[in-house]
C-alpha cells in the first residue's frame, strides 16, 4: 500500500467515524460540586436534542440513560428540533410525550433554544407543557429539597428573542440554578446565581486535537465552548448535531451534577 493509499484510507475511516459512529454515541459526564447551600441533590442536564424523524431509537436510549441516573431534577437546555431541515424534525407532540418519560423527583424544567424559536416556539412550548414539562421563559420555579428552597430560573434564547435576566431572577434568593440555552449569559449572571447550565455550542462538534473546536457559536470564542468554566458555569456538548450530522473528538453527552 502506498503512502497516498494509506492517507486516503485514514481519511475514509475518520469520515466513517465522524459521520456514522460518534454522533450516535451517548456518554455520561459526571460533575461533583460542594456547596454550603445545596446538599445531596442530583441534577441531570440535557440539551440540543435536534431530533430527526429517524431518531426514535436514539431518543429511547437517551431516556433510558437519563433514568438510570435516578435524578432529583431534570433540566433541559432546549433545541428539540432541526431548524435548517424543519421538515425532517421529529413531530414535537411525539417527542414531548417521550421526553416526559424521563423521571425525576421534582420533574423536568426546560428552556427553549434558537432552533425551537426559529421553527415554532408556541407549538413546541405547548407540546412540552401538555406533557408536564415546565418551560421557563424569563421566569423561575421553586423546588423544596430536604426542607430548603432551591430556585431554577430560565431565560429565553439570547439570539432569537428577548431575554430578561432580571425578570428570570425576580423573587428568588440563593441557591439559584440558572438555565440558558447559550453560555453567553455567564458574565451577566456571575455573582447572582450559584450555577449556570447551558448548551448551544455542541462543544464545537468537531474538536481538533491540540487545537480545540473549529467553530463555536459564542461571542466569547472558545471560552465557554464546553465543560466547567470558572467553577461556575457548565456548557454541555449536547446530544445532537447541527448543520452536518458530524462529530469528532466531541461525543454527545448527558451531564450529571451531584451536590455533596
Amino acid at each position: 500500500m502506498t503512502i497516498k493509499q494509506i492517507i486516503i484510507s485514514i481519511i475514509l475511516l475518520l469520515a466513517i467515524y465522524g459521520f456514522l459512529i460518534e454522533p450516535n454515541l451517548i456518554t455520561v459526564k459526571k460533575l461533583t460540586l460542594k456547596s454550603d447551600e445545596i446538599k445531596d441533590l442530583k441534577i441531570v442536564f440535557v440539551s440540543d436534542f435536534h431530533l430527526s424523524k429517524q431518531a426514535k431509537s436514539r431518543l429511547d436510549r437517551i431516556i433510558k440513560k437519563v433514568n438510570e441516573q435516578n435524578p432529583d431534577v431534570i433540566i433541559s437546555g432546549g433545541d428539540y428540533v432541526i431548524m435548517h431541515n424543519a421538515k425532517f424534525s421529529m413531530d414535537m407532540d411525539y417527542a414531548a410525550k417521550k421526553i416526559s418519560e424521563m423521571k425525576a423527583k421534582y420533574g423536568i424544567y426546560s428552556v427553549m433554544g434558537n432552533h425551537d424559536y426559529h421553527k415554532d416556539n408556541k407549538y413546541i412550548k405547548q407540546a412540552l407543557v401538555k406533557n408536564g414539562i415546565k418551560v421557563l421563559e424569563n421566569e423561575n420555579e421553586k423546588i423544596m429539597h430536604n426542607g430548603n428552597p432551591i430556585y431554577i430560573a430560565g431565560i429565553s434564547d439570547m439570539q432569537t428573542t428577548f431575554y430578561d435576566l432580571d425578570k428570570a431572577l425576580k423573587g428568588t434568593k440563593p441557591p439559584i440554578i440558572l438555565v440558558s440555552h447559550s453560555p453567553d449569559i455567564t458574565p451577566k449572571a456571575k455573582g447572582r446565581v450559584n450555577l449556570v447550565l447551558s448548551g448551544h455550542t455542541h462543544g464545537g462538534q468537531v474538536r481538533i486535537p491540540f487545537i480545540g473546536p473549529v467553530i463555536v457559536p459564542s461571542k466569547y470564542g472558545k471560552k465557554y465552548a464546553q465543560g466547567f468554566v470558572d467553577n461556575f458555569t457548565y456548557t454541555t456538548k449536547g446530544l445532537g448535531t447541527s448543520i452536518l450530522h458530524l462529530r469528532f473528538n466531541c461525543p454527545p453527552e448527558i451531564l450529571v451534577v451531584e451536590y455533596k
